[in-house]
């Protein structure tokens, strides 16, 4: 918490730098890179979070053009007070881990890596024990609205629904009808 993070964007051709961005928070997991929803052109999707340990920390879910690294949108989300500093469900499953004689606790990174789904919603679940859909633009969305959906200051609209406890880094893959994500505990499979 307290450090600045920085994404670069390298030229495949001859390894030089094409452009760099620097972002408020540490960028501790894996981009996604496609289409997302109502924004023209390729975007890299970063979820910028400091790592576990410390109390009140902040995080946020940013879109770059893909080409230039100019910021397409951001999502500020809520702060993460975790009871000692610890990812959601750490604490509460660690007497059963014990038990059961595994890893103690799961010590994941703020954020699992972010995904872009064919339609060009933004996917990627947190250490609050929250997946994070991020819709693109309000003015442009027609779907169905919930009372946890949100407008950033961007005009973006997203909605964090609570699955439990965190996620891993490669938490998250799709195929068509089928989507998973895994927690430190769980591995949730929704179908169509």
């Amino acid at each position: 918490e307290g450090t600045a993070g920085i994404v670069r964007a390298f030229y495949l051709s001859n390894g030089t730098e094409a452009w760099w961005k620097k972002t408020e928070f540490p960028c501790n997991t894996y981009p996604a890179v496609g289409h997302t929803s109502g924004v023209d052109g390729l975007s890299v999707v970063v979820a910028p979070g400091s790592f576990m340990g410390s109390p009140h920390l902040h995080a946020s879910i940013l879109s770059l053009d893909a080409f230039t690294g100019e910021k397409k949108w951001s999502v500020a989300v809520k702060p993460w007070d975790g009871i000692l500093g610890q990812a959601a469900g750490d604490v509460e499953g660690y007497v059963t881990r014990l038990q059961d004689h595994i890893q103690p606790i799961c010590l994941p990174a703020h954020w699992s890596a972010p995904m872009i789904d064919g339609n060009g919603m933004v996917l990627v679940g947190r250490s609050d024990g929250q997946l994070y859909r991020v819709f693109g633009p309000d003015a442009g969305y027609k779907g169905v609205r919930s009372p946890r959906m949100n407008v950033s200051e961007d005009g973006v609209l997203s909605e964090a629904m609570p699955i439990g406890s965190a996620f891993l880094h490669g938490a998250l893959s799709a195929a068509p009808g089928i989507f998973t994500i895994s927690s430190c505990d769980t591995l949730y499979v929704f179908q169509k």
